[in-house]
C-alpha cells in the first residue's frame, strides 16, 4: 500500500507519487490571496480590513498546512470555508467596536470636562515651548501628576524631570513676565 492510497481523497499524499511535484502550500495559498482579498473587500466594503481578514487567513490556513487539500478546486473550497469564520469573526468585531464606540461617546459627553481655557498670551507661549517640555507641564498642571510621575510618563528619570520642570517653568515665565524674571 502507497501513501497514495492511505491520503484521504483531494489531501496531499505522505511522500509525493514518482513525477510529481510536492504541494507548496504557500504558493497555492500566496496565489489565493488577491481572491480572497477580493472576497474580503466586497463583504466588509474597506480595504484595510479586507487585507487583514485575508492575511488573517492565509496564516490560519498555513497553520494548517498539513491539514489542507492539495487539489486546487478543494483547496479553494477549503479557503473560502476558512474565510467565512474569519469574515464571521470580524463581522462580529466590527459590531463590538462600534457598540464600545457608541457607549464611550455618550459617557465622554456626559463626564467629559472641557480643557481649561487659558488665555491667549499663555496658550501661545505654551505652543513655543519643546513638545516635550510643554507635555510634561500639562500633565503636571491638567492631569494632576506629580513632577516624577509626569516625567515617567515621558520615559525620563525623576531627576532629569525635575530639572526638565525646572526649566520648562522658567522659560515660561520669563516669556510671560519679562520684567520680573529678570529681577531674579
Amino acid at each position: 500500500m502507497t501513501a497514495e492510497t492511505t491520503a484521504r481523497p483531494g489531501t496531499r499524499p505522505e511522500s509525493p507519487a514518482v513525477g510529481l511535484e510536492p504541494f507548496d502550500a504557500d504558493h497555492a495559498l500566496a496565489e489565493m490571496l488577491p481572491e480572497l482579498t477580493g472576497y474580503f473587500l466586497r463583504r466588509l466594503g474597506h480595504r484595510d480590513d479586507a487585507a487583514d481578514a485575508a492575511a488573517d487567513t492565509v496564516l490560519i490556513l498555513l497553520a494548517k498546512s498539513d491539514r489542507i487539500p492539495a487539489e486546487p478546486e478543494r483547496l479553494r473550497q477549503y479557503a473560502y470555508g476558512v474565510a467565512r469564520k474569519v469574515l464571521a469573526r470580524a463581522r462580529r468585531g466590527r459590531v463590538r467596536t462600534s457598540e464600545l464606540a457608541e457607549r464611550l461617546r455618550q459617557e465622554l459627553t456626559e463626564e467629559a470636562q472641557a480643557p481649561p481655557r487659558f488665555d491667549d498670551e499663555l496658550e501661545r507661549e505654551l505652543a513655543r515651548l519643546p513638545e516635550r517640555d510643554r507635555e510634561l507641564l500639562l500633565l503636571i498642571a491638567w492631569e494632576g501628576f506629580g513632577v516624577a510621575e509626569a516625567g515617567a510618563v515621558l520615559g525620563l528619570r525623576p531627576a532629569a524631570a525635575r530639572q526638565r520642570y525646572s526649566r520648562a517653568r522658567a522659560a515660561l515665565r520669563s516669556r510671560l513676565d519679562p520684567d520680573r524674571s529678570a529681577v531674579r
